[in-house]
């Protein structure tokens, strides 16, 4: 097994890329994160139920570039984390 965060690591995971059926043309679909405007990935797909409690459930599938960006948005969106990274990211830039 290779260790992780190497060139072998991240060669062995199959990313694939989300194409928006619904424009027609087959453009693939940006990542989430505001400033970024690379592809998503499936590998970091995050589905969120946006209805009310006690509501119909709402979902929503939010698409990242990497998995920093995807722990970005999710410290970004939870009360209380002051927009911070996780302690396992901190140190990668």
């Amino acid at each position: 097994m290779t260790i992780r965060d190497t060139t072998a690591y991240r060669h062995a995971i199959i990313q694939k890329k989300i194409i928006n059926l619904d424009s027609g043309d087959g453009r693939h679909v940006m990542c989430s994160w505001d400033t970024c405007e690379s592809d998503g990935f499936e590998l970091y797909k995050i589905r969120v139920n946006t209805a009310a409690p006690g509501a119909e459930p709402r979902h929503m599938n939010y698409v990242f570039c990497s998995e920093r960006h995807k722990q970005y948005w999710l410290n970004n969106v939870r009360p209380g984390s002051n927009n911070n990274l996780p302690p396992g990211y901190r140190g990668h830039l």
